[in-house]
């Protein structure tokens, strides 16, 4: 993790030798789903189900 001159942390590949990528997926899905908690938005799949071939 770094901090950039703003103050805000943002994970650091420059140290690390694999990669990132699912860290980082980890990382925006808990934020996501923090800033959301509670909010019930409809799904297409509510109004229209679920279509399968």
């Amino acid at each position: 993790m770094q901090t950039d001159p703003a103050g805000n942390i943002k994970p650091d590949k420059a140290k690390s030798s694999e990669k990132i990528d699912g860290a980082v997926a980890m990382i925006m899905a808990l934020d996501r789903c923090i800033r959301n908690e509670g909010i019930r938005d409809n799904s297409v799949y509510d109004e229209r189900g679920l279509v399968v071939f």
